[in-house]
């Protein structure tokens, strides 16, 4: 057919896309073109086609073959470029050629059609990103739009905070979609963890506007809502930053340096463009720079040299489109980039959007495998429904789902295993084997020989690609030049062949191999190599590690160092699957390690080196230890900071104090910037509790909570005992007597009430994807639920725990939280201490993990009653805002614990949130939603009664 047939493919596609085919007529088209091309075809062991028509739908060319059907296509070999409303010999046309080239497809890593690797369209598979990010509004809009964590009353007081006629501006965290964000914002920061989607994210931006410009089809309008004809410019930031390192003076250096990068980069892969060819585009601002990998600059000095250079490069032309990514742990400190970039962290895949992967996924490897025909949709749709199961029904395997590249594994290693592995590193590991050519050497499946006199089998492969991806995280670089690979594998081939002219012959055989028949380590332009993703190299650094004699001295030789941090989680995850006693060394060793970086960093990292491994591949001695290690660590109400080599231990008392002499001594101020304390809220304090949330859910995750009590999320009660207590405020307080209690020691958690939607079929809460926890927030308190659904779990649990549980009273909460023995004000005595909860000031903006404001607890050792998040309680208030019907004295006999009310009663709430002042999270403070209010900053607690 030609260049024409693949141009009129294109066509169709188009035109099916765009909707004006239906299925079956695009289908039949597709069909009509390869019977047009009815001639005798082979494929050769090169993929390359001719003769006669395969299939009915398989459309060839003189060096690509084209399958069609069931809506999908696949590719092998390299079809041609459509480029309608371009001149290919034009710079433009030779620029938009190369960039599409380089974009277009994915590789199905393992998967081969004639003994070539298997291509498909990258906007054919590519499953939209949804993403949070964070929005500076008015403090009104925050609370009053959403009825957010205020109750009416409290609203009221928000209103007021406007000061000299400006508004009081306040931060809020919400979920968009990847073309929401775009819209949102000319300057983007996409953050995300490894394999998250990130690069491919800026592959397919690259793709859709360079087709915009060569086919003058509107797609970036119509697929991402966002202007049209910019010039795409993809810079993986690693090569930048080895640009940069050629010039030693930073004074001179802004947005003509990356000029003559691009351009030199360009040349070097003989696509030769004029010098002054992205001025007009930049300087109009008709350009996107799409900037790869941020945190892959491993050298941190480096790394803040390369955002200063993108900053500069952003201010020279402030006009463009910028969208730049990184890894979580990488983007921090002076590596931040200001001048308006606004930050985007992508979300996990959703069950749907797993579904809607494999799905694509098992349809284009059925379609490459067995054309286009319906018994490929039908093989396709089992494969699909097969793996989704697999996937729900494993925790472990559906939580490693979640991630794009995991997912993309998981699918691969699916086809040749009955049951899949769920631990992460056992998945690399069969998806190396996979890539490798493990199971297609068992099925007698012969690849070219790599040395001719002796057998050199998938094991001898990984062991010297172990080698190169150590040499290179070593010299914290992603890509290797072609002369320092060859002659690293040269020199490893020495020890097997024992002669230079051999060893050189077999690099060359080797490398064809790797690149051609796996995909695992590919060309990345003209004399540059990489592997396909960087968790890959990082898995097998990780085993080159792990075989090392010194590996525990060496692993801590990098814990501080986040380039590192995958390789250690993996390396522990290896040596779980050989050696008990080695991997227990390694955790062991991590856990006790003197130095670190920042509060809990250890300890957190030993955590989640467990979490990879599971806790049947250690010692449980060694697994409670940690445990015990990490709730001592939450249970001290310290605050700790670097001062120089010293760390300073505060305890809460001399935090107070030494914020008051602040205020009152100016020469204390001095003493004050040399420790680091950034503001009202204490040392460092916001910090410190960001660490001290990331060691509450390390400690989650390794089952070393001590909250409640499984199967079902018993909480650990509190004995509240009988006795008067003082309740209410300034002339309503007087004492009450109430009889014996239990309550728990903290709010129900994501975790807990998951145990009750599973057991019940009960809705789950509205923040909740899948019907699942999100994310990393099992312990937090769950919010989202009403008055009525948080009665229907007490009554759940007290069915299988056969015993009396529902909501507190609101003098059962007040005594909890206030103690016997006062009229205190807070939990924790009368003075507003910053530190003690998570409330509006401290500005975290979201909740918590449960309990890890230990300083904030109550006198009989409930925590989280001030902040956090409100809590429902059993008491009414009436019909009214304005005034309760049941006032005080607290008479609890007066109908005010009538369950049996209609839902215009009012219920009492307790407790403030993270979004409420200091007034607001009093122990004796009230608030009245309705009892069908649901938002973010509202859940409750329980009570057992004593009979």
């Amino acid at each position: 057919m030609g260049g024409d047939g693949a141009r009129r493919v294109e066509e169709l596609r188009r035109a099916f896309e765009g909707g004006f085919l239906q299925e079956d007529t695009y289908r039949a088209a597709l069909a009509a073109l390869g019977r047009e091309a009815a001639k005798e075809v082979a494929v050769d062991e090169r993929g390359v086609a001719a003769g006669r028509d395969v299939r009915d739908n398989t459309i060839v060319t003189g060096d690509h073959v084209v399958i069609a059907g069931q809506g999908a296509m696949v590719v092998v070999g390299e079809a041609e470029i459509p480029m309608p409303a371009v001149d290919r010999e034009t710079a433009l046309g030779r620029y938009l050629q190369h960039v599409i080239g380089r974009n277009r497809y994915l590789h199905l890593q393992g998967i081969r059609s004639g003994g070539r690797l298997v291509q498909i369209e990258l906007d054919r598979i590519y499953v939209r990103l949804r993403a949070t990010q964070q929005r500076l509004v008015e403090a009104e809009e925050r609370w009053l739009a959403a009825e957010a964590t205020l109750a009416p009353g409290e609203g009221q007081r928000v209103r007021g905070l406007r000061q000299g006629g400006e508004a009081h501006l306040v931060t809020e965290t919400v979920t968009v979609t990847v073309e929401e964000a775009l819209a949102a914002h000319m300057r983007l920061v996409v953050l995300g963890d490894p394999g998250s989607g990130k690069t491919t994210l800026l592959r397919y931006l690259t793709l859709l506007y360079a087709r915009d410009l060569a086919e003058a089809t509107a797609v970036v309008q119509s697929k991402l809502a966002a202007e049209p004809a910019r010039l795409p410019i993809l810079l993986p930031m690693r090569q930048v930053a080895g640009y940069l390192q050629k010039y030693a003076d930073e004074s001179v250096e802004g947005h003509v340096r990356l000029l003559e990068f691009l351009v030199r980069s360009l040349g070097e892969e003989r696509i030769h463009v004029p010098a002054d060819f992205f001025d007009e585009w930049l300087g109009s601002g008709r350009a996107a720079l799409l900037l790869d990998g941020l945190d892959e600059v491993a050298d941190p000095d480096l790394r803040r040299r390369v955002a200063r250079v993108v900053e500069r490069f952003t201010l020279a032309y402030p006009d463009c489109r910028y969208v730049v990514t990184s890894r979580i742990v990488g983007y921090s400190g002076a590596a931040r980039l200001g001048e308006g970039y606004a930050v985007t962290t992508v979300r996990d895949f959703s069950l749907a959007d797993v579904r809607e992967f494999l799905t694509q996924w098992h349809r284009m490897l059925a379609v490459a495998q067995m054309g286009g025909s319906e018994s490929a949709e039908g093989y396709a749709a089992a494969q699909t429904q097969q793996l989704v199961e697999a996937i729900t029904g494993n925790e472990r395997i559906r939580e490693l789902a979640i991630n794009p590249l995991m997912l993309t594994v998981i699918a691969m290693v699916h086809r040749d295993r009955v049951k899949l592995p769920d631990r992460r590193a056992e998945l690399y590991a069969e998806a190396v084997d996979v890539l490798l050519g493990k199971w297609e050497e068992a099925k007698g499946v012969q690849e070219p020989a790599i040395l001719p006199e002796q057998p050199f089998e998938t094991n001898d492969k990984r062991l010297l690609l172990e080698h190169v991806a150590l040499a290179m995280h070593e010299a914290g670089q992603k890509e290797i030049d072609a002369g320092e690979l060859e002659a690293l594998l040269a020199t490893l081939f020495d020890a097997i062949t024992g002669e230079r002219r051999a060893s050189e012959s077999a690099v060359a055989r080797f490398l064809a191999v790797i690149q051609e028949r796996t995909g695992l380590l590919v060309a990345r332009g003209e004399g540059v190599y990489a592997f396909s993703h960087l968790t890959f190299q990082e898995y097998l650094v990780a085993r080159a590690v792990a075989g090392r004699d010194d590996y525990v001295a060496y692993t801590l030789g990098h814990t501080a160092d986040p380039w590192w941090r995958e390789v250690i989680l993996l390396s522990a995850g290896y040596l779980s699957t050989q050696s008990k006693e080695r991997t227990a060394r390694l955790i062991r060793a991590i856990a006790d390690q003197a130095q670190e970086p920042e509060p809990y960093h250890n300890l957190v990292l030993a955590a989640e080196c467990l979490r990879d491994v599971g806790g049947s591949r250690v010692e449980t001695e060694l697994e409670q230890r940690i445990q015990r290690q990490l709730h001592t660590e939450l249970e001290t109400a310290t605050i700790r900071e670097r001062f120089g080599p010293f760390r300073v231990t505060v305890g809460p008392k001399m935090t107070s104090m030494l914020l008051k002499i602040n205020h009152r001594y100016p020469l204390f101020r001095v003493f004050r910037q040399l420790l680091g304390i950034k503001g009202p809220t204490g040392i460092g304090y916001r910090s410190v509790v960001s660490r001290r949330i990331a060691a509450a859910i390390a400690l989650v995750r390794i089952n070393g909570q001590n909250y409640w009590t499984m199967p079902y999320g018993e909480p650990n009660w509190i004995m509240i005992p009988a006795g008067e207590f003082w309740i209410g405020k300034d002339n309503l307080v007087h004492r009450l007597h109430l009889a014996t209690y239990l309550i728990s020691p903290v709010p129900i958690t994501n975790t807990q009430y998951y145990r009750f939607t599973q057991a019940t079929g009960h809705s789950a809460p509205i923040f909740w994807d899948d019907d699942r926890p999100p994310k990393e927030q099992e312990s937090h308190p769950v919010v989202g639920i009403d008055w009525s659904d948080a009665i229907a779990y007490c009554r759940w649990l007290s069915h299988v725990t056969n015993k009396v549980i529902c909501l507190p009273s609101e003098a059962q909460w007040e005594k909890a939280a206030r103690g016997d023995q006062d009229k205190r004000k807070y939990p924790w005595g009368n003075e507003n201490a910053p530190n003690r909860c998570n409330y509006r000031d401290l500005r975290l903006l979201s909740t918590t993990p449960v309990g890890v404001f230990p300083s904030g607890a109550s006198p009989y050792g409930c925590l989280d009653m001030a902040g956090n998040v409100y809590e429902w309680t059993r008491s009414i208030w009436g019909k009214t805002y304005e005034k309760p019907d049941f006032g005080y004295p607290y008479d609890p006999f007066d109908g005010r614990e009538n369950l049996d009310v209609d839902e215009t009663v009012l219920r009492v709430i307790r407790g403030g949130s993270f979004g409420s002042d200091s007034e607001y999270i009093a122990c004796a403070h009230r608030e009245r939603p309705k009892p069908d209010h649901r938002n973010d900053g509202l859940g409750f607690r329980v009570v057992c009664l004593v009979l």
